[in-house]
């Protein structure tokens, strides 16, 4: 049987194909970021609360500290001293953690990770649906950039990851408008 030459279709075939592989990758990486921003979000709050547990502990030891010193009670020496020593001991703590500039690294790529999820929403959605060439140009630009994300190489704890698949999977982050 002869190959019919005006209709050789295979071109375009390899073409939607790699289209539909370069959709699919985008929805991944969509993914991706959506669980690596929420991740982040669930480790900077955590931060925020060790931050501001620090700081109440602080407060609440050089209260009971001053208060027991104002009375002139010597029986309570002990207590006096470690409250004391809690109150100097507790900020530098933080200090020493870098717990600040950790809430603002993670936040920042928390950010940055969400900004990228709704590019590769838009680019599986909209730009493939202009030519092949213009859109693997838009794709790529976001592979860059989201390599570019990644290089800092942040690593919260498991259990972040654990409550943002939990929250995830139960709709915490879905569009009402695709519910619609």
């Amino acid at each position: 049987m002869a190959k019919d030459l005006r209709h050789d279709d295979s071109n375009e075939d390899r073409l939607n194909e790699a289209c539909a592989a370069l959709v699919r990758e985008c929805e991944r990486e969509e993914e991706n970021c959506l669980y690596t921003s929420t991740s982040f979000l669930i480790w900077v709050r955590c931060l925020r609360y060790v931050r501001g547990a620090l700081g109440i502990g602080a407060v609440a030891a050089s209260a009971v500290a001053a208060s027991h010193i104002l009375r002139g009670d010597p029986s309570y020496r002990i207590l006096m001293a470690a409250a004391a020593l809690g109150a100097v001991i507790l900020p530098g703590i933080g200090r020493a953690l870098r717990i600040d500039a950790a809430i603002r690294d993670y936040a920042v790529a928390a950010a940055g990770f969400k900004n990228l999820q709704n590019e590769f929403r838009r680019a599986s959605q909209v730009w493939s649906l202009k030519p092949y060439p213009e859109f693997e140009s838009e794709a790529r630009k976001l592979f860059r950039l989201i390599n570019e994300a990644r290089k800092p190489s942040f690593t919260p704890p498991e259990l972040c990851f654990r409550l943002a698949r939990w929250k995830i999977r139960r709709g915490h982050y879905e569009y009402d408008e695709n519910s619609k």
